[in-house]
């Protein structure tokens, strides 16, 4: 181990170490978050549990301008660097420009700034306050901010991001006119650690905006040398937030000296299982997005030394950017992003507090913590849609519902609550009152397999007028058929019948349904996992329709079957006989077993048949919350860029954010942004959702819109703490910037 290591990763916080005549050398506290482009660096971030453990992050960084030698320095001291710490940390390959969200987080404050030069690469560090100098630097960004040197001229500029004219004893902040304000905000911070990282404090702070006069933005730009305010061009296409493809593969290889000489096989694309991932071996998993290597901790050690070797060598067999992330992780540490590429992934020893206690029944917002137990998952892959946390009461409040017709809302009668046809579109406003003393609306807008886009467009647009007409208070959440969420079931008592049909059914009586059903036999699937969350759709009346897992309730014109899956539970044994009464009234239905079926049973279905006889399929994965921002751009494309080891304080109030729960998909709606933002919110949760590599997809996820103020408790308690004032303090554009204007008058 390098003499320089011995103490690293001893306490929580961040450590650079440059690479200077291929040795890694300590970098200047004082200098962090400024990197050379002709430079190589390692940074060593160490992180402490509430129970005092460690755990590691480590990266190389490589400048654009770096030379091959120095970035092989840098790859074999984190490797030294890696052993020095059992072989613990996650290793992180880093390119200037393409930083990963989790490397700029750590200089969340002020951002990474990229100079020209380096100590051993052949190139001169540029001499800093050289008399007459003067630099202009663009600040891309809004959380984690890049600040890049540029050419000085109004050619370099755009509206749409702020920059930093470096004058010597002045600093001027350019600021674009369609720039937001935290991105407004972060430009100043730059500029500030410009002023004290390279004129020891001494040089005044000038901001040119909206607020300035004629004289000193005409001064801004005689100090640039060239320009005025009407030669800056329009905001250019953002080229550096990470772009989300569907049509990307993801294969999975081993990598194996077995054999007795190393070996890189193919063995998987998606979809994949987590049982691949033999301990004994490495693997590397290719997703088209960026590169993971997988270290069993039975490997060897040549399986572990060449694995991440052979997984930088893929960048350029299969001509990706020479900026593609490589990541190396060990088993037991697996990150959210690479756990996200396998069906149910389940962390061992892990506890899901909040799965268990929906799974007890219990008010997930008020019961106790409950150690994971593996019995429970059954019960949980049962529960119909997800949206597992998200339960502001139990359903006990109220509820109106309303159907689409002729793209207006139309109130159900109450004896009809509960009976749902796959045609149609609802809006259901509930109110609730949960045990805290919590008062507030979910607005629900359930759509229908079969319902019209128009329709489903209606419920969308309904259930928008309906929440914004009350205000913070209210959640909207869609519901889609066959995928409904434990709250929503809750909200009808384990009464609802999903039917086919539409509109011309009507709802004279449940049992009035000639111009769907003209063979008088019907076949519907009853799911659930206690009495308030059991629900029966309507399904073809097939054998193929069938599944060991569940109860079944064939009616035909002269007997109604209640049919016993070899793996249905006690709750939908006896719900099934309970729902038959509601779907054949008058009739008393005959329970059949799995195995035993008269002769009528399957003539009624057409004849026997093939169904699925797997008594426990595997369930969603239990997801780590990730946050994101997202937006879709002018040109159509989708921008994702996740906000690494989030807070509270990363959701900004001029945006819409995306918080992915595993169980459910919230949408943030922060209260400066646009009425455009706001309108593409729930597209923007669809293409997100669209282009997730889980096996989840948009009628799965249950997506909760929430307003800032108004977050359910299912929303907070992801996050790693949660202040319901945080935001009453928030320093605005206006404030901060008349505080830069005092200090220049002292």
């Amino acid at each position: 181990m390098h003499v320089a290591f011995e103490k690293a990763g001893q306490k929580k916080g961040l450590e650079i170490w440059r690479i200077e005549n291929f040795e890694p050398v300590p970098y200047p506290k004082k200098d962090y978050g400024k990197f050379y482009t002709g430079d190589s660096y390692i940074v060593l971030h160490t992180m402490e549990s509430k129970s005092r453990a460690l755990s590691w992050d480590v990266h190389f960084w490589l400048g654009l301008e770096t030379t091959q030698d120095e970035a092989g320095a840098a790859a074999i001291f984190t490797v030294q660097l890696d052993d020095a710490l059992g072989g613990a940390p996650i290793q992180h390959r880093e390119v200037q420009e393409h930083e990963s969200q989790l490397f700029l987080n750590y200089f969340k404050k002020n951002g990474i700034r990229y100079m020209p030069g380096g100590v051993a690469s052949g190139f001169n560090n540029v001499e800093i306050n050289a008399a007459g100098e003067k630099r202009l630097f663009q600040v891309k960004g809004k959380k984690n901010i890049r600040v890049r040197q540029v050419a000085l001229s109004v050619n370099s500029m755009n509206k749409g991001d702020c920059f930093i004219l470096d004058a010597g004893d002045e600093i001027f902040v350019y600021v674009g006119a369609k720039a937001k304000r935290a991105e407004k905000i972060k430009a100043i911070s730059a500029a500030h650690q410009i002023r004290d990282q390279d004129h020891n404090g001494r040089a005044s702070i000038e901001i040119i905006d909206e607020f300035s006069s004629e004289h000193d933005v005409h001064n801004f730009f005689k100090v640039l040398g060239s320009g005025s305010p009407d030669e800056v061009t329009d905001e250019s296409e953002d080229d550096e937030a990470f772009e989300r493809s569907q049509e990307s593969e993801t294969t999975l290889y081993t990598v194996s000296d077995a054999s007795g000489k190393l070996t890189i096989e193919p063995i998987a694309q998606k979809p994949l299982r987590q049982e691949m991932l033999n301990t004994n071996d490495c693997f590397i998993l290719d997703t088209g997005h960026g590169i993971f290597v997988w270290v069993g901790k039975g490997s060897t050690d040549q399986e572990k030394k060449q694995a991440i070797n052979h997984a930088q060598e893929f960048i350029k067999k299969k001509n990706y950017p020479t900026w593609t992330k490589v990541s190396r992780i060990v088993e037991g540490a697996e990150t959210a992003p690479f756990k996200q590429y396998f069906m149910s992934w389940r962390d061992k020893g892990t506890t899901y507090s909040r799965l268990i206690r929906i799974a007890n029944d219990n008010d997930s917002d008020t019961a106790t913590d409950e150690e994971f137990d593996a019995s429970v998952l059954h019960k949980l892959k049962k529960s119909g849609g997800r949206a597992l946390g998200f339960m502001p009461d139990n359903g006990e409040g109220e509820a109106e519902v309303f159907r689409v017709e002729n793209m207006e809302i139309v109130p159900i009668p109450k004896e009809n609550y509960g009976f749902f046809f796959g045609g149609d579109s609802y809006v259901i406003k509930y109110e609730y009152r949960n045990k805290r003393g919590g008062h507030g609306y979910v607005i629900y807008y359930w759509q229908g397999l079969t319902s019209s886009t128009d329709e489903k467009a209606a419920s969308a647009i309904h259930a928008a007028k309906m929440s914004s007409e009350i205000g913070v208070k209210s959640m909207q959440v869609r519901v889609v058929q066959g995928f409904e969420s434990r709250h929503f079931l809750k909200v009808f008592k384990g009464k609802i019948v999903v039917l086919t049909g539409g509109k011309a059914s009507g709802f004279r009586n449940v049992h009035d349904h000639d111009s769907y059903d003209v063979d008088g036999t019907r076949l519907f699937r009853v799911r659930g996992t206690c009495a308030d969350d059991v629900r029966a759709n309507q399904v073809e009346e097939v054998a193929k329709s069938l599944a060991s897992d569940d109860v079944f309730i064939l009616e035909t014109p002269t007997n109604t079957f209640v049919w016993y899956g070899k793996g249905a539970n006690d709750f939908e044994q006896s719900m099934g006989l309970s729902v038959s009464k509601t779907i054949s009234p008058g009739r008393d239905a005959i329970v059949i077993y799995e195995g035993e079926e008269p002769n009528e049973f399957w003539d009624a279905l057409g004849g026997k048949g093939d169904y699925d006889h797997e008594i426990d399929p595997p369930g969603a994965p239990f997801l780590e919350p990730r946050l994101f921002h997202c937006s879709i751009k002018t040109n159509g494309k989708f921008k994702v860029e996740e906000v690494s080891q989030f807070e509270q304080d990363d959701l900004d109030p001029d945006d819409i954010m995306v918080l992915d729960g595993g169980d459910e998909v919230y949408v943030w709606v922060g209260k400066g942004s646009t009425d455009e933002e706001k309108a593409k919110s729930i597209e923007m949760a669809n293409e997100y959702i669209r282009t997730d590599p889980t096996e989840r997809s948009e009628e799965t996820v249950t997506i909760i819109t929430v307003q800032q103020g108004g977050e359910p408790r299912s929303f907070k308690r992801l996050f790693p703490a949660w202040n319901d004032h945080l935001w009453e303090k928030y320093v605005s554009y206006e404030d901060y910037r008349n505080q830069v204007m005092a200090a220049n008058k002292k």
